[in-house]
């Protein structure tokens, strides 16, 4: 088994097509086919079935199937980090958890580099806590930034130690409820975590960070009787969700007034919430680029305005 291989599983899963394949990797059907058979020699099962639109993967072709695109994805994230540079290229590449406040920072950061001449290259990622410290610590992000309940900072800090990465304080917050500006919460000062069970709640499905402390959630869910959620895994759907859906709420940082106003969307305390930092993570302040230095300058504006 090899890379190459993998790519060709990837391209027919996702054309459904072995001739369409074939042709979008410049190969010919039968060698294409060829070489999936082989594969499916050397693994022992059944990679895709034909139907009647072409070819779909089996159950043991879907397994395979995430393994190989989580492989992918990170060759092709390696290959980028160090794919040969023209003379004056500048690259930046940043974790961070979904925030808004972190995102309008990053739109204003790009703002000012698109208006220059300047050749800049970025990746911009939205992923779990976890995944920010693997990605500065292993050279993927130069920077990051990590959320983390301060109830967990023990922990946290431990994990940045060991991984030899610096951190400098961004802010300490309570998350917050958004929601939209007529539902029936809204006009509420403090929303006690209990009224919330009959509403749905719209959850980013590949990570969560806590907004109550343990013990307290604990407490609560075993008088919560009903639970609705809305998993989601992209945040741009999230503003529509939340002015469409009925009753629907998020926890959240606190968000720019602009892009509440902008939704039409408010955003409330919950009295029972818990307080989270925002780090921001790198192996070393001095080795930080220019373009680094000057996001973070950004994001601690955008903290000085929502304080």
């Amino acid at each position: 088994m090899n890379i190459q291989q993998l790519r060709y599983v990837a391209e027919v899963a996702r054309t459904q097509s072995i001739s369409q394949a074939a042709k979008n990797l410049y190969m010919g059907q039968p060698n294409l086919s060829k070489a999936i058979k082989e594969l499916e020699g050397e693994l022992g099962i059944s990679l895709f079935r034909r139907n009647a639109r072409g070819v779909e993967p089996t159950g043991e072709g879907l397994q395979f199937l995430r393994h190989a695109r989580e492989i992918l994805d990170k060759m092709d994230a390696l290959q980028s980090l160090y794919a040969p540079r023209e003379e004056g290229e500048k690259r930046l590449e940043v974790s961070a958890p979904r925030a808004t406040y972190i995102a309008t920072a990053f739109a204003r950061f790009m703002a000012e580099y698109a208006a220059g001449d300047e050749a800049l290259e970025v990746q911009y990622k939205e992923t779990h806590s976890m995944e920010v410290i693997e990605d500065v610590a292993g050279g993927r992000s130069a920077l990051g930034v990590l959320r983390y309940q301060d109830i967990y900072e023990e922990h946290f800090l431990g994990l940045l130690a060991e991984h030899h990465l610096q951190h400098e304080h961004l802010w300490s917050f309570r998350m917050g409820l958004v929601m939209h500006k007529d539902h029936p919460l809204s006009l509420l000062h403090n929303i006690p975590y209990l009224m919330l069970g009959k509403y749905p709640q719209l959850v980013h499905g590949d990570f969560q960070v806590p907004a109550l402390p343990p013990e307290r959630l604990e407490n609560l869910q075993r008088v919560q009787q009903v639970q609705k959620r809305i998993y989601i895994y992209d945040r741009g759907s999230q503003f529509d969700l939340l002015r469409t859906v009925p009753g629907a709420y998020l926890w959240a940082s606190p968000v720019p007034p602009e892009e509440l106003s902008r939704h039409g969307l408010v955003q409330v305390r919950c009295t029972d919430a818990g307080v989270n930092k925002d780090v921001v993570i790198y192996p070393r302040r001095e080795s930080l680029p220019p373009e680094g230095r000057r996001l973070i300058a950004l994001l601690q504006a955008g903290v000085r305005a929502l304080r």
